[in-house]
């Protein structure tokens, strides 16, 4: 048999096993050093560096994949190496802002004062190049000019679009010529760069950005444009709408892309508080409508600095933000959770796992959508679906598959043990029942008092009159 070239001796037929052993010594250690060194020789053939670092930038798994490939990939900007604007696949929205790309760095030059020369921002790009490509996955087979040009491009672009998306009204950018058919989004494909910015497989890595950033506006006067770490919090809040973030925007060092920036934009403001009581509340969290039927009461947590996933629970209300439910809501919250789960630790810690709890209560909470129906009443939700079962499908398919562990110590543990309990007692589950089939209706209740205290009065006049009866 022959392996990579090298002819392998054929295995005696079998003999007395003692003197097999000492006829045969020698020819067994020649074919063990033999089939040893073929070993090692595929084992060097097949050896790839690995990543200095866990990667950052990495592909989504073809299960998460094939549910929902709209939520994953772009379609409208290329950024990165794995989506190129010049490949079969592309569409032709990505095609042709792909050749933009040169334009639109000669325009931020010049807008810029352009001091530098395309030369000082490649000699910064060729320094980061071994660093950043070791945040993308291995099979990224772009050669160093390719790869540097693409991060030089893309880099640009991505400073561009983060300057009309995140300025937020102050001092934004100039605008270009409306002839020169400049990058400004214009209001028809604005949804289109907030959904290629959210897609993980569409990023760059930040440091490349803070470089380019800095070279672009370091002979600036005066105050200086606006901190592109700024820009970057600016456009991912401009993204999330109505919601708020918890904290102010972290350094530019600390995060790692803008899907991890907006990983930390969700972070819920209760995080460090203490956990709580914790333990196993049964697997899985209650459903509105039992919980409902409980004597749960759900109100919307009307603080603006409150942030979407903050949940609390606390003498039979449970309070939560309010959540908008829309077309965003898919593919922000998919991309943010792919992230989360790449890694187990991060996947599991109540410190990075957050998203992922929150994913899994709203499925549960939301079984139906009847449980839709009844947040909605009570301003906990507010969607933009074709009805309330789609609210229903859509994060039961954000669950599926989520590496999750209800006993962990989550942020929302402490929750569902106190809303388990809540919901297990009897006199809660009897009060409630007396009060939704009892006292629901007014008449009824006013018939419920007035016979209340018929039943009390005539007790009252037979102690009286046992009393009396028992003195004489």
């Amino acid at each position: 048999m022959s392996e990579n070239g090298t002819e392998l001796a054929q295995v005696p037929p079998s003999v007395d096993a003692t003197s097999s052993f000492s006829n045969n010594n020698g020819s067994d250690d020649a074919r063990i050093l033999q089939l040893s060194e073929i070993i090692v020789t595929e084992m060097r053939a097949a050896a790839v560096a690995l990543p200095p670092a866990p990667l950052q930038i990495y592909r989504v798994p073809e299960a998460q994949l094939a549910a929902d490939k709209g939520a994953y990939q772009p379609t409208f900007m290329p950024l990165g190496p794995y989506h190129r604007g010049d490949s079969d696949s592309a569409t032709e929205e990505m095609r042709r802002n792909h050749e933009r790309k040169p334009w639109n760095m000669a325009w931020a030059m010049e807008m810029a004062g352009g001091g530098r020369s395309v030369v000082e921002y490649m000699k910064a790009i060729a320094s980061m190049e071994s660093e950043a490509r070791s945040c993308y996955d291995r099979d990224v087979t772009m050669g160093w000019d390719e790869f540097c040009r693409m991060l030089l491009l893309d880099g640009f672009q991505l400073i561009t679009l983060l300057g009309f998306l995140g300025s937020n009204g102050e001092e934004a950018p100039p605008e270009p010529e409306e002839t020169g058919g400049g990058p400004t989004p214009q209001t028809g494909v604005v949804t289109s760069f907030e959904h290629d910015l959210m897609m993980l497989e569409n990023q760059i890595p930040f440091f490349v950005v803070r470089k380019l950033y800095a070279l672009l506006h370091a002979d600036a006067a005066g105050s200086g444009p606006i901190p592109i770490v700024k820009l970057a919090w600016g456009t991912i809040s401009n993204i999330m709408g109505d919601l708020r973030a918890a904290s102010n925007p972290p350094p530019a060092e600390s995060f790692q892309h803008l899907v991890h920036l907006c990983h930390i934009y969700l972070k819920p403001s209760n995080l460090q508080e203490p956990l709580g009581p914790c333990g196993d509340y049964g697997g899985r969290f209650r459903r509105a409508t039992e919980c409902h039927e409980a004597g749960v009461r759900f109100r919307r947590l009307h603080n603006e600095r409150v942030p979407l996933l903050d949940v609390s629970f606390l003498n039979g209300v449970l309070r939560m933000a309010h959540h908008k439910v829309d077309e965003k809501t898919n593919y922000i919250l998919r991309n943010v959770l792919v992230y989360e789960q790449k890694y187990i630790r991060e996947a599991t810690s109540r410190d990075t796992g957050y998203v992922t709890a929150y994913v899994v209560f709203m499925s549960q909470l939301l079984g139906s959508p009847e449980d839709v129906a009844l947040l909605s009443r009570r301003g906990v939700i507010e969607h933009h679906l074709g009805s309330d079962a789609e609210v229903c499908a859509l994060f039961r398919g954000l669950a599926e598959g989520l590496v999750f562990d209800p006993s962990s110590e989550h942020y929302l543990n402490a929750v569902g043990v106190k809303l388990g309990a809540y919901c297990r007692s009897r006199l809660n589950r009897w009060g409630a029942w007396v009060l939704r089939h009892r006292l629901a209706n007014p008449w009824l209740a006013v018939a419920w008092l007035f016979g209340a205290t018929a039943v009390l009065g005539t007790i009252i006049q037979t102690v009286i009159a046992l009393l009396q009866y028992a003195q004489r």
